[in-house]
């Protein structure tokens, strides 16, 4: 997401520092930076971009301010078709009445590793008696990469429970499935989720949260009425082989 950056002659610490770029919704992408400790009052930033190394260079067309009117970010709104060779370099130099400013050189960001991608969508539990089955669908992706990139983290906690259980992280998946024995839930649970590229440390957001199970408070009910209807199936089939029974010794 960042990345070690090159400040080039100017007043010492006046340059922008800690730049950093981010790709969601497959198309947006957020730079940001902070200004550099001594930087002067009235300096100004502002960020080039390009995307190979003699590609045409451009400046944002859409700055974020700080609360003092410094631009401190850049939002690009339309990054057009996406290349799994896509490398993005950015450059950050500022003005200022008051001395040179230094400027940031970044190196080159390869474009896949910027990428959070959304969660997980259509989340689903579905109840095969055996086992509770958690299903999902994979988020769209700028890039072309196949699914088996993703990495998934399961959150699944018992409601009412104050021990948290770690999540399961799930790499390489090609059906979105995941099969959690019913033996192992006692109980109403949630479950939510979360995907990043396997080789590349950005999350995404978490989904939204699903229950499942039986909430224990109506688990002996459940038990209790599944007993009284085995022991009345039970009690109607004695009943039948009796009468059965009796009619054959009559004749």
């Amino acid at each position: 997401m960042g990345s070690g950056c090159l400040v080039f002659p100017g007043k010492e610490g006046s340059g922008a520092q800690d730049l950093s770029c981010i790709i969601y919704n497959v198309r947006l992408m957020n730079c940001s930076w902070t200004r550099g400790p001594a930087a002067p009052a009235d300096v100004q930033y502002q960020l080039y971009s390009w995307t190979s190394l003699h590609g045409n260079v451009s400046e944002c067309s859409h700055y974020v301010l700080d609360s003092a009117g410094t631009r401190v970010g850049c939002h690009f709104d339309e990054l057009g078709e996406g290349h799994t060779t896509d490398d993005y370099f950015f450059l950050v130099n500022g003005t200022s009445s008051d001395s040179d400013i230094q400027f940031l050189d970044s190196p080159s960001m390869n474009g896949p590793s910027l990428e959070k991608y959304n969660p997980p969508a259509n989340v689903t539990v579905q109840d095969n008696v055996s086992h509770f089955v958690i299903c999902w669908d994979a988020p769209a992706m700028r890039y072309s990469l196949s699914n088996s990139v993703l990495r998934y983290a399961l959150d699944i906690q018992k409601m009412g429970s104050f021990s948290k259980r770690e999540p399961v992280f799930l790499s390489r998946q090609y059906k979105n499935k995941y099969r959690l024995p019913r033996a192992d839930v006692t109980g109403e649970h949630t479950v939510r989720m979360r995907v990043q590229h396997v080789l590349f440390q950005i999350w995404s957001e978490w989904s939204s949260t699903h229950r499942f199970g039986v909430p224990e408070e109506n688990f002996l009910v459940v038990l209790i009425g599944l007993v009284v209807g085995a022991t009345v199936l039970f009690g109607m089939a004695l009943m039948f082989l009796c009468k059965r029974f009796s009619l054959k010794k009559k004749l």
